[in-house]
């Protein structure tokens, strides 16, 4: 049987004078009182300091709020803060349980942005299995750098040619920015231009077109296998 429950959202302001705000958790009032807020580990995956500001400030706050989860003492109204503020109460009505209509909420207003940060993890394991073959089987032959524009750089240490390595997807506007911005200018070097971990995405027409106007190379990045590899080719261009 469906009922209407009230639920609030927990919100973050990282400048009290202005509107601006990320969710960070919600209240469901219902037969019982229930709090989903973000981890430590979770905020970690929220934080972006162009739109939260100062990082230890924040972890701070969701220190403190799960302090207060813990004690049973978040909707006592005398621990908000600036910084820290319980929206006006809204309303949904559902037959599921509790807990599931909970979750539901997290996901809906906040758990949907951690799921982008697993593809980040995995794009970090990527880049991270770089450095570890290259520093152990081709230290010889082959540099990565951490690069400004690009996941990494791959260099030739015998004739110092630059690989720009971009894991990425061919689906993200973003990656397609970032794989193309600088093309124009390193091609008179003739440099190559890696876009990594793509075979798996569709391909849409004006990246097909980007790639042939760019003369792009791709390349199969998908395990430490392929990496080997490729590092093989580097080492013999």
């Amino acid at each position: 049987m469906r009922q209407m429950y009230e639920y609030k959202v927990v919100r973050y302001f990282p400048n009290a004078l202005s509107d601006e705000f990320i969710n960070i958790g919600v209240m469901l009032d219902g037969t019982k009182y229930l709090e989903r807020v973000v981890t430590e580990t979770e905020a970690k995956h929220l934080y972006c300091s162009a739109l939260i500001g100062e990082s230890k400030k924040f972890y701070g706050v969701i220190e403190h709020i799960q302090t207060l989860v813990e004690k049973k003492t978040l909707r006592d109204p005398h621990h908000y803060f600036h910084n820290y503020i319980i929206s006006e109460s809204k309303h949904l009505t559902s037959d599921k349980s509790e807990e599931e209509i909970l979750e539901g909420l997290f996901e809906s207003y906040i758990g949907y942005k951690l799921h982008s940060e697993e593809k980040l993890d995995k794009r970090m394991k990527l880049i991270q299995d770089s450095f570890k073959i290259v520093k152990k089987e081709f230290k010889n032959y082959i540099a990565i750098h951490r690069s400004l524009k690009f996941d990494f750089e791959i260099e030739n240490v015998k004739n110092q040619k630059i690989y720009h390595a971009n894991v990425g997807s061919l689906g993200n506007k973003h990656d397609i920015f970032k794989m193309t911005m600088d093309t124009p200018l390193h091609k008179q070097f003739k440099h190559k231009y890696d876009f990594l971990d793509i075979a798996t995405y569709k391909i849409e027409n004006d990246s097909k077109e980007r790639l042939a106007l760019y003369q792009i190379d791709t390349y199969d990045y998908s395990n430490d296998e392929k990496i080997e590899a490729y590092m093989e080719q580097l080492i013999v261009a």
